[in-house]
């Protein structure tokens, strides 16, 4: 089994927490308190279920009302991964198992967790400081029977479970005994069996006689009832059949669907079209007058325009916004060519497209601006301490050749001191310069013995003898002035080098960023710029993005002008004329058309036209009034309204009639059904009706027959009462047999498994047992072996009996012995290991020693560590393990 992930609903102060686990080993790590032992706890309750409420064991219940629970994923061979999901409030705290997306019961999970259940987990698979304390002075019997404990319990209880069973078989049965249990209950059995035998052979031929005409009984209801629900089905199938021709003609019906229009909106369309057909034939008889009396005039033109006086006069007031359009669509493009060039210049300076737009400035690039600055004061400062030191030390040269010349037997002294004294010096400044190409601690060496060298040299100089006594503590104390000069002019002018590199290199990363190169250096300056100039950009960008949107909004307005235009096109001539120029065409189309108007005013023609158009006016106004009407009905033109009404009130009938044969036939015909289909189940049914009749008179005269033998074979009923005793003392013996069977299955098998340990396991152990320990010692342990009964560690000098260790190596034995049991039965890949803190009497070494231990028992299990402790993270880091932070 493999631990894979937990995810945490509720549990503790954990609240939809999730964990991943990897394969091998690895370490969590967290501060105290941080919930190691919840994670653990989690991972035990998901497996084995809620453990009960104890005022002695920590509540995990969460206190803010959170579902307590949550989900595990394992892999366990061979079901592959397995989904584990637990709450205390659902199902009663019973597991959901998911195998490949399937639901499984809870009973399920124990079978394929076996032979791992809680106690094996708890004490075999998980470390904690207290365990197999208590082998350190066990002999060997005692020390396989501890080992066999812990491989399968963990505990003592199993051995003293198999000395109960032994007890508790040998007061149910033993092969000669008389009193016992089982042993009664089968001699009981023997007698009864005997009796049971006797009393057959006189009731056989009652007992048959009896079944068989239980069976007749049986099968005449069964007959009965078959031919009751036949009578039911021909009944419904004969009143199908009286009602064909209705049937059929409900089926014509069924597939018409109620209309959409109501009776209201039909009534409302009948009125319009009574409505329209007036104003119709008025307008008919309008133009039929006017057509007399105009007839040999040019009229068309002014009668059109009489129509489309009102748009006509709406039009010439469209001077204003026309004019407003033309000036607003010209600023936006002369906005738009403003624009352009901003991009244009924006994208020469820094390269900046819709592809490649400006990117935000990071806090690094103001940090680095700011260490530039710094370097920048540094550099400054140490130019001017070199310049200080330079101007002392020609100072100091300045006094050294005025003592020289004034006193010319220290040049002759000078001569042999300073060969040995430069020698001397040479070796001193050689240590100091090579301490700074070496990592500490060569550097201090290094360090110190120029130091040495110098000082030396000081004190030889001292310690010659001058010309002039008076005169030569002076001069040797300028000549160690000029050297002290020259060694920090030296050193400052390497640091000096040193800060220039880094300030080149942090202008180098500068210059990358802002993608140009800057030679006076000024960031400030460039940093504000290219803000400047992303603000800029965006704004541009935005503004380009406006500008487009009122340009369409704009071109819209123009097409709606320009649609107001379009019902004079067969008229005028404006076609692929500009707004204004159009309008200044209908404008004298209008002068024109008012001038006639006004020579035409008294004329009878000029009032019927007048009325004609009113009388337009009114039809179209009706027309559009009714519009939505028309379209929900589907019609285009009011002259299809009476046929419209027509078929809609047949419909309607049809509809009617519809629901008054739905109401009747639905019950009688719940299914559809061919007339063929009727015909042939009429005829199966009475086919079957007669063959069930022929059966159920061959029954009755079967039984009758039966009956009549019974009356001579009948006596009493004792022996089904033999039978009821039979049956319930057979059921105390099965359960009386299977309890004595189980355990002695329970007592061989762990017999068995004690045999096993004893002759081949042990030896294994403790060949396994020794690798671990030497590994934990570092080698001080090559060997762990029983001596006269006891554990004993053996070194390469001498032999220690475990009780001898000190705290620290026993825990480590104990640990060794625990990993070599488990490496064991690594084939069988039972559980994951958990370790929580296992290592508190461990000092540094003896950690590492474990996380080395780790590090290769993780190749054959996942080992998972819960700790705190940060040394042991150290120590997995450096081995390349795996480490998960809380």
């Amino acid at each position: 089994m493999e631990l894979k992930k937990a995810e945490i609903t509720g549990f503790g102060h954990y609240r939809n927490q999730t964990f991943e686990f990897l394969s091998g080993n690895q370490l969590f790590y967290g501060d105290n308190e941080v919930g190691k032992s919840t994670l653990y706890q989690f991972i035990l309750t998901m497996l084995f279920g809620f453990s009960k409420k104890s005022s002695k064991k920590r509540d995990y219940t969460p206190r803010d009302g959170a579902a307590y629970g949550g989900r595990l994923w394992l892999i366990v061979e061979p079901y592959g991964e397995i989904l584990i999901e637990r709450f205390r409030k659902v199902n009663r705290g019973k597991a959901k198992l998911f195998i490949e997306g399937a639901e499984k019961d809870e009973k399920i999970l124990t079978e394929i967790l076996a032979p791992l259940n809680k106690v094996v987990f708890q004490d075999v698979f998980t470390f904690q400081q207290e365990q197999l304390t208590q082998i350190d002075c066990l002999e060997e019997k005692e020390l396989q029977t501890s080992l066999i404990s812990l491989g399968i319990t963990g505990s003592q209880q199993l051995m003293e479970k198999i000395q109960t069973y032994q007890k508790e078989n040998q007061q149910l049965f033993k092969p000669r005994a008389k009193k016992l249990t089982l042993n009664q209950q089968l001699r009981s059995w023997q007698d009864l069996k005997e009796t049971i035998q006797q009393q057959e052979a006189e009731e056989e031929n009652v007992q048959k006689a009896y079944q068989k005409i239980a069976d007749f009984d049986q099968e005449l209801q069964d007959l009965s009832e078959e031919q009751k629900k036949l009578q039911t089905e021909e009944k419904s199938l004969n009143q199908k059949k009286s009602h064909w021709s209705l049937y059929e003609e409900w089926l014509e019906l069924r597939a018409m669907e109620k209309s959409r229009v109501s009776e209201e909106e039909q009534k409302e369309l009948r009125h319009f079209y009574h409505e329209y057909q007036n104003l119709t034939e008025k307008i008919q008889k309008k133009e039929d007058e006017l057509a007399q009396l105009e007839q040999g005039q040019e009229s068309d033109r002014y009668f059109f325009y009489l129509d489309h006086e009102k748009e006509i006069q709406d039009l010439l007031h469209l001077d204003v916004p026309i004019m407003r359009l033309k000036d607003e669509k010209q600023q936006l493009f002369q906005n738009k060519e403003d624009l352009d060039q901003i991009l244009l210049n924006l994208k020469q300076k820094w390269g900046w497209t819709e592809q490649t737009p400006p990117q935000d400035l990071t806090d690094s690039i103001d940090s680095a601006i700011s260490k530039v600055e710094q370097l920048n004061e540094q550099i400054r400062q140490k130019e001017l301490q070199i310049q200080w030191l330079k101007e002392r030390r020609r100072l100091a040269e300045e006094e050294i050749d005025q003592l020289e010349k004034k006193y010319p037997e220290l040049l002759n002294s000078a001569k042999t001191q300073k060969s040995s004294l430069f020698f001397t010096l040479g070796i001193g400044f050689s240590f100091i310069a090579a301490g700074w190409f070496l990592s500490m601690p060569l550097n201090l060496i290094t360090f110190a013995i120029g130091i040495m060298s110098l000082g030396i040299a000081a004190l030889k100089s001292y310690q010659k003898k001058n010309p002039s006594s008076k005169i030569k503590p002076t001069w040797q104390e300028k000549l160690l002035q000029l050297d002290s000069y020259a060694e920090e002019i030296f050193n400052e002018e390497n640091n000096l080098k040193r800060l220039k590199q880094q300030e080149q290199k942090l202008n180098t990363e500068l210059q990358a960023a802002f993608g140009q190169d800057n030679t006076m250096q000024d960031w400030h300056v460039i940093v504000q710029t290219y803000r400047n100039d992303q603000e800029k950009y965006e704004k541009a960008i935005s503004d380009y993005a406006s500008i487009q949107g009122q340009l369409t909004t704009a071109n819209k307005q123009r097409n709606e002008l320009e649609a107001r235009f379009q019902f004079l096109a067969e008229w005028l001539p404006i076609a692929n004329k500009e707004l204004s120029e159009k309008q200044e065409i209908v404008q004298k189309f209008s002068a024109q058309m008012q001038e006639t108007k006004m020579t035409r005013l008294q004329q009878p023609s000029t009032l019927l036209a007048q009325q004609l158009k009113q009388n337009k006016e009114e039809r179209n106004q009706l027309f559009a009034d009714y519009t939505t009407l028309l379209e929900m009905v589907g019609l285009e033109q009011p002259t299809e309204i009476p046929l419209w009404i027509k078929q809609w009130e047949a419909r309607q009938k049809k509809l009617t009639r519809k629901d008054e044969l739905a109401a009747i036939l639905h019950p009688i015909f719940p299914k559809d059904i061919t007339h063929e289909q009727l015909t042939q189940y009429l005829a199966e049914n009475q086919a079957t009706q007669e063959k069930i009749q022929e059966q159920t008179n061959q029954v009755l005269e079967e039984k009758q027959r039966l009956q009549l033998q019974v009356e001579y074979l009948q006596k009493n009923g004792t022996l089904d009462m033999l039978y009821q005793e039979e049956n319930r003392m057979l059921s105390e013996i099965h359960e009386t047999a299977l309890k004595w069977s189980t355990n002695q299955l329970l007592i061989a098998f762990l017999s068995d498994l004690a045999s096993e340990l004893s002759e081949q396991q042990l030896p294994q152990l403790f060949k396994q047992t020794s690798y671990y320990f030497a590994l934990l010692t570092n080698g001080h342990y090559q060997k762990v072996l029983l001596v006269d009964g006891v554990i004993n560690a053996v070194s390469k000098e001498e032999t220690f009996a475990i009780y001898e260790l000190s705290t620290g190596t026993k825990d480590q034995l104990i640990m060794a012995i625990r990993f070599a049991y488990l490496f064991m039965q690594k084939e069988r890949s039972i559980s994951p290991v958990i370790i929580d803190d296992g290592w508190l009497h461990y000092d540094s070494t003896r950690k590492e020693n474990l996380a080395k231990l780790l590090e290769e028992f993780g190749k054959d299990y996942q080992v998972i560590c819960l700790s705190s402790d940060k040394e042991m993270v150290s120590y997995y880091q450096r081995l390349e393990q795996s480490v998960i932070k809380f």
